[in-house]
């Protein structure tokens, strides 16, 4: 998708001119959980404390507020409910392929979910530790290995399960760190996406071992929940526009950008709302439409993943990507 989806945007957007900050506002629609999902979740917010509570007795405490003050503002309601501020669909592929087929025995769901949880944690952590927003410390690093254990213990676990389980799980492992570990340099959108691609496949493992154990279409299902994915990542560049500006980070909206206004980008580094570069780089994102162009982007994608998910019966899955995808549709028809 990429240039050749691009071409099936039009170049003349409906939209109106919308600012820089209404769409960092814009978000994904909500999604309604069934109280069966609601329990799942439930269990899958449980999996932070039981992480603490397998530290070393002396960094349990510290670790929670750690977590808490990074994470969740300090707020302990918002630690016990760490996984609801996460999309439905980074989860919930797991529980309808269950459905569709109910193959998992109950040991096996909560270790699919388990591993979800800590695969999401994980991810969230090290961005955080690698981009330098938390320093590395005896905690974080004490913290960060218990739960690639937890992480590691689940997904073997399932992976028992299956004659290939294990090169499933290898084979995405060793894709995520070719993702994270020296990883090409990106130039364009379409690149930019695929490089995202092998950094989220911590997060795929326990849907494709799923997939597998419960005789879904594994392509299908990979298409799916990747599309998703990149949709979400797609969105959080939209929604941090300013701030990947001043931080420097070459975001989807840098590689949509002209190579004249990249350098305009670059030079919003460590610069804030009232620098004359980023004045320019607003001025020329709301004049040229082109935070609608991503929305389309976020759209496509979208689309994909609902096809997906349709091809193979997974039609609440492919509900719940509706769901996600209407406050965007409304705003492209402003």
């Amino acid at each position: 998708m990429h240039a050749l989806a691009l071409s099936r945007i039009s170049s003349d957007h409906s939209a109106k001119l919308l600012t820089v900050p209404e769409f960092e506002s814009v978000n994904f629609g909500q999604v309604s959980l069934n109280p069966e999902q609601t329990s799942m979740l439930s269990f899958m917010n449980r999996q932070m404390i039981e992480l603490c509570r397998a530290l070393p007795e002396p960094l349990r405490g510290s670790a929670l507020l750690t977590i808490q003050r990074h994470y969740t503002g300090f707020q302990l309601s918002n630690l016990v409910n760490f996984f609801t501020k996460f999309y439905t669909p980074s989860w919930s592929i797991i529980y309808w392929m269950q459905q569709n087929q109910p193959t998992l025995q109950q040991d096996e769901l909560k270790a699919a979910l388990s591993a979800q949880a800590m695969a999401y944690f994980l991810h969230m952590l090290d961005d955080h530790i690698s981009d330098g927003q938390l320093a590395p410390s005896h905690l974080l690093l004490q913290l960060r290995t218990q739960a690639w254990m937890k992480f590691n213990q689940e997904t073997l676990s399932l992976a028992q399960c299956l004659p290939e389980g294990e090169t499933i799980v290898n084979s995405l492992l060793a894709r995520y760190f070719s993702g994270v570990h020296c990883p090409t340099p990106v130039v364009g959108l379409d690149a930019y996406c695929e490089l995202f691609r092998k950094q989220l496949s911590t997060t795929l493992i326990s849907p494709m071992l799923t997939a597998h154990r419960t005789g879904s279409d594994a392509i299908a299902v990979q298409t799916a929940y990747e599309a998703f994915c990149i949709a979400w990542r797609l969105l959080d560049d939209l929604r941090d526009c300013s701030s990947d500006a001043f931080a420097g980070e070459l975001s989807a909206v840098y590689h949509l950008l002209s190579p004249e206004y990249q350098l305009v980008w670059l030079g919003c580094g460590g610069k804030n709302h009232q620098s004359p570069e980023w004045r320019i780089l607003q001025q020329h994102l709301e004049e040229t439409k082109l935070l609608s162009t991503l929305v389309s982007y976020i759209l496509l994608w979208l689309r994909e993943a609902q096809q997906a998910a349709e091809s193979i019966s997974l039609k609440t899955y492919a509900s719940e990507l509706r769901q996600l995808a209407c406050p965007l549709e409304e705003l492209s028809t402003i």
